[in-house]
């Protein structure tokens, strides 16, 4: 078991960034897929970040410009012969990604992103990529009606494909540089997993101040979004996320338990625990070790070369071997773990970190490479006891893989 002061530490904020060779070298990358696919410019709509895990586009755009907007969706229109730009809403956001993104080519303030699709086609017929050009789109499945129809209309003219796997596949070989953010990230999220259980112990506590600790420290530390659930009860039964939901009270009988997530320059990071009043009681105990164990088995397949389904299939077979429901009875359990990266489920492996997947596609799956980061959070509920839960973030390493959340795992004892 774990005091809830023994991981307390003072840290400043993070001001970190990738490099702009990095960043360079990313474009060098995708014209080079571009030009191998015979595609002549890629356009991708993004969300905007603030939308957090429940968007998938703003990892895109971030991937591109290193950079995306927080309040409002974004568009970046990108050539394969060498031009770029940066399509914003309005003039604070074309003024940050000024800062961020000059790099990438001109940053074009065009209003609402329902009129993004008739800037971007100017801006291709300016570069010389005409109607009837192979234009890769990304992001119309996160567009508004309103902007979707305008994507037919002004881009209709073109031969449009689906280009979302050609940067998938990219987004999953990681320089060094970007390990750097998920090291940071996970700094964060451990920070904010001990300003919760500090918190929790404090005199007239609750679960709104829980939670508002939470966030607040993470942003304090740099974060792009900090945000969590939180449950706090006997036996919490699901996860909570908003203050009306979280109790006034937190009582000597309760168990804390939270699910950190934040975004360092884009690169996402997750922490799960559970804390106790008092001392946890010995079945509690013993699900705590379960959980470890699935941990840590999911941990030992992480090695290159391997198919990265093996990641969730162990967990699967440990989930049978030791939850009390299975996954079709079971009153809550979300899902066991995900890759992690610019989007909180890494499109690129999600398909093969889904026990519901198609298992034919196996032969032709995603292969385990260096510098990937999983989320393994294995969870279930147990009659009594509510939902129990853990959850570290995992680098993959040239010849295995290691846990890069050092939050001490287990109970914690507040």
């Amino acid at each position: 078991m774990i005091p809830a002061n023994s991981a307390a530490t003072v840290l400043e904020r993070f001001t970190a960034k990738l490099p702009l060779s990095v960043l360079r070298e990313r474009i060098a990358r995708v014209r080079a897929v571009l030009k191998d696919q015979g595609i002549d410019a890629l356009v991708v709509f993004a969300s905007p970040r603030s939308l957090g895990s429940r968007t998938r586009t703003t990892g895109y755009v971030q991937y591109l410009a290193g950079f995306t907007s927080k309040p409002t969706p974004s568009t970046v229109v990108l050539t394969a012969s060498g031009e770029g730009a940066v399509l914003t809403f309005g003039a604070h956001e074309t003024r940050e990604f000024g800062l961020r993104s000059g790099w990438l080519g001109e940053i074009i303030q065009a209003g609402e992103q329902r009129s993004h699709p008739a800037v971007a086609a100017r801006f291709l017929a300016e570069a010389g990529v005409t109607p009837g050009s192979r234009l890769g789109v990304i992001g119309t499945d996160e567009l508004s009606h309103a902007s979707y129809l305008a994507v037919e209309q002004e881009l209709g003219g073109y031969e449009t494909v689906a280009a979302d796997s050609l940067l998938d596949r990219l987004r999953l070989t990681r320089a060094p540089e970007e390990v750097e953010m998920f090291r940071v990230s996970a700094k964060i999220s451990d920070a904010m997993v001990a300003a919760a259980f500090a918190e929790s112990i404090r005199p007239g506590a609750s679960g709104p101040s829980i939670m508002a600790e939470i966030e607040h420290t993470g942003r304090l530390l740099g974060a792009d979004l900090a945000n969590c659930w939180l449950s706090v009860g006997e036996a919490p039964p699901t996860t909570y996320f908003e203050f009306m939901e979280l109790p006034q009270e937190v009582t000597s009988r309760d168990r804390v338990q939270m699910g950190t997530t934040t975004a360092y320059e884009g690169y996402f990071g997750q922490c799960l625990r559970m804390g106790v009043r008092g001392t946890p009681s010995r079945e509690l105990a013993e699900y705590s070790e379960i959980l470890l164990k699935i941990q840590d088995a999911a941990l030992g397949v992480m090695r290159p070369g391997e198919p990265l389904h093996r990641v969730i299939d162990v967990i699967e077979e440990m989930y049978a071997a030791h939850a009390p429901y299975t996954r079709g009875t079971d009153p809550f359990r979300f899902q066991s773990c995900h890759g992690l990266g610019l989007s909180y489920v890494e499109p690129g492996m999600a398909r093969d970190l889904n026990p519901l997947r198609d298992k034919s596609l196996d032969p032709s799956g995603v292969l385990i490479e260096p510098n990937m980061v999983i989320e393994v959070h294995p969870n279930f509920t147990v009659p009594g006891l509510g939902c129990v839960v853990a959850g570290d973030m995992a680098l993959v390493t040239e010849d295995g893989a290691e846990w890069i959340t050092e939050s001490p795992r287990g109970i914690w004892e507040l």
